[in-house]
């Protein structure tokens, strides 16, 4: 495992997500995906962010076409949110249990942002 990798047990993992109420709650979020994320882009349209924004995307370090579209499609998003795109890898969906420091990191560069003193939105960056 590489330095600042924390992996979670599987334990944590079975605990977080073996309960019905995680399998309904992801099964009506994807459901309703395309419409909230459409409607995301209208409300965006009439109000732009006015605070900095991230689209922080986990990535295994893969070069198969399904995963680089995906990571295409964060991009496209960070784009046309005014956002700033970060690639955190090697990291799977839990992004913020397979690297935490690094989640913290984005947390902490948008509140800098928000200040004044950080990089500015639109820029990309690779966590690794």
């Amino acid at each position: 495992m590489s330095a600042g990798r924390t992996r979670p047990t599987r334990d944590l993992v079975r605990r977080c997500y073996r309960t019905g109420r995680v399998w309904r709650g992801a099964l009506l979020e994807n459901s309703r995906y395309p419409d909230v994320a459409a409607e995301v882009l209208a409300l965006r349209a009439r109000h732009p962010l006015a605070a900095p924004a991230t689209v922080l995307a986990g990535h295994d370090g893969s070069a198969g076409r399904g995963a680089l579209r995906w990571l295409g499609r964060q991009a496209e998003l960070a784009g046309r949110l005014g956002a700033r795109f970060e690639v955190v890898e090697p990291a799977g969906h839990l992004v913020m249990l397979d690297r935490p420091r690094q989640v913290a990191r984005a947390v902490l560069d948008a509140s800098a942002r928000g200040q004044g003193q950080g990089r500015e939105q639109g820029q990309h960056q690779r966590f690794a």
